[in-house]
């Protein structure tokens, strides 16, 4: 995706290699093995197994469609070489954006028999699912979700993103290499921004940044023209003091606010001069459909989890490419790892049972290298290794589209800027 490499500790190279090989190939080499030995007497798994996907809403398919169809595909062709009598299928289901309609989707499907369901994109969806996931002990695995309110060792909840301390590490830093001085913040009134807004709030201002304003606005409204006049008037205010490239305004929440936010603030002339943030949704096609102009005009910067460069995402977003023809956006990458993690849990757990599939899953996580890199859990069952992709959009050549500017290290902190 044209990220510049970065410097990372050699030993995580060395130890993500070698569980690449035990996690893939020599988890492929155990079954393929196994397939030319004399069949066991009696086989655990047999036949058509279902593993959920729970969508947040209807903006989240389209990114991800082509990364399922390829898992799919993928994951019953090494069942199939492996010899193994196991079939693989996805049942799907939308919240379309109500936290209520995920409960009613995932009973929907823990009623179709699924014990392990992969969602939701969104951590206020993750949040009224868990105690219904937990009761009926069915796993849920996130390709997104990311609040640290829900970091919680123990349940029945594993992520493939970081949680959000890490992203206000990468913020805070973002905040200061720009040089902005002030900040002003609207963030939807939902787990995952309101958890981020509260991590970022102190690292700005033990950093010296000041916080102009904070507003919290009802995540399923479709327009915020009245709260952004209340923005416009503290930034006409702060604009006597600091120019307009030392202040930034972040918007932080997921596809269905941010967009009615940047198609209402584009009301406000004072507010389009200055550059706007998101939180993790760089490079989704759906900026750049739905309010593609007003991104480019007011330098929209976003940053996404940032898969490893190796040569097998390198494949995977060749693939995903040619069957989408863009780049895939990060939960498509994670959701294909999603979706493998959990074959493989279930295929080695050797039986479709939520409880064996919990215990095995952290196990699989941390020794399988994906088409996003290195999968391994913190105790909380978060992905444990931060990195970011940040991007701008920007129009060139009269095409309006996502460009990357910088990649985070979370390891050390700093940000490889691209030199442009």
């Amino acid at each position: 995706m044209g990220q510049q490499e970065v410097k990372r500790r050699d030993f995580v190279k060395v130890a993500a290699g070698t569980v690449a090989g035990l996690a893939v190939g020599g988890l492929a080499g155990y079954f393929g093995a196994q397939a030319t030995a004399p069949p066991p007497a009696r086989q655990a798994l047999s036949g058509e197994i279902p593993i959920g996907i729970l969508h947040a809403a209807p903006i989240e398919v389209g990114p991800e469609a082509p990364a399922i169809e390829m898992a799919r595909e993928d994951i019953n062709n090494f069942c199939k070489e492996a010899g193994l009598d196991v079939r693989f299928k996805f049942l799907e289901e939308n919240a379309e954006e109500s936290a209520t309609k995920a409960v009613e989707r995932a009973q929907t499907l823990i009623g179709q028999g699924v014990k392990i369901i992969v969602g939701s994109e969104w951590s206020s969806h993750c949040k009224a699912v868990l105690p219904l996931v937990t009761e009926r002990k069915v796993v849920l695995l996130s390709q997104s979700s990311s609040s640290p309110s829900l970091s919680l060792p123990g349940d029945y909840l594993f992520r493939l993103q970081p949680d959000d301390t890490r992203q206000a590490l990468a913020i805070r830093r973002m905040t200061l290499d720009l040089g902005l001085k002030a900040v002003a913040v609207v963030y939807a009134k939902e787990a995952y921004a309101e958890g981020l807004w509260k991590e970022c709030e102190p690292m700005w201002r033990n950093s010296g940044i000041e916080i102009i304003e904070s507003l919290g606005v009802d995540p399923e409204k479709k327009e915020f023209i009245g709260e952004f006049s209340d923005i416009d008037s503290k930034i006409k205010a702060a604009l006597s003091k600091y120019s307009v490239n030392e202040i930034g305004l972040f918007l932080f929440g997921t596809y269905g606010p941010i967009i009615p936010m940047l198609t209402s603030l584009a009301k406000y002339p004072d507010l389009l001069k200055l550059r706007v943030f998101d939180s993790d949704s760089g490079g989704a096609s759906g900026y750049i459909e739905y309010a593609g102009d007003i991104c480019a005009q007011v330098r929209f910067t976003a940053y996404a989890f940032g898969p490893a460069a190796s040569p097998k995402y390198i494949d995977f977003a060749t693939r995903y490419k040619n069957k989408a023809g863009y780049e895939p956006y990060f939960t498509a990458v994670n959701i294909y790892d999603c979706l493998w993690i959990a074959a493989l849990s279930i295929l080695l757990a050797e039986r479709y049972d939520g409880e064996a599939i919990y215990r095995i899953l952290p196990k699989v996580a941390d020794m399988y290298f994906g088409v996003s890199g290195w999968t391994e859990l913190n105790e909380n069952g978060d992905r444990k290794y931060p990195t970011y992709n940040i991007y701008q959009v920007v129009k060139e050549n009269g095409k309006i589209d996502w460009k990357i500017i910088g990649f985070y290290d979370g390891v050390t902190d700093k940000i490889s800027w691209t030199k442009s």
